[in-house]
């Protein structure tokens, strides 16, 4: 598992002070980049990964996130196949309440 530390900017949210699906998806990228990045220096990953595969995603809500709010987010590489990988991020709240989990598909 990695794991990241973010804060729910003014960019996040919406009119409510929710923070909105496409930032969750934004979150989940940069946190996937960040874990490429950080295991690059030992793997020698390419760069470019993200940009030469498809990316998929899915989002299930269980608590929102809001405006200034701390969270956490958990990576795991849930299933490693030939050429493909699933990955989920769960964003918890500074409670440790689990607040959003997401999956992606990468192709």
């Amino acid at each position: 598992m990695y794991q990241k530390r973010y804060k729910v900017t003014g960019e996040d949210v919406d009119d409510f002070m929710v923070m909105q699906e496409d930032a969750y998806k934004m979150y989940s990228v940069s946190s996937l980049k960040s874990f490429l990045y950080e295991t690059n220096r030992t793997k020698n990953i390419s760069n470019t990964f993200l940009t030469t595969k498809k990316v998929s995603q899915e989002i299930k809500y269980y608590k929102d996130l809001m405006f200034t709010q701390q969270f956490v987010i958990n990576l795991d590489i849930v299933e490693i196949q030939e050429g493909s990988f699933n990955i989920q991020n769960r964003f918890f709240n500074t409670n440790n309440e689990l607040c959003v989990v997401t999956s992606l598909r990468i192709n």
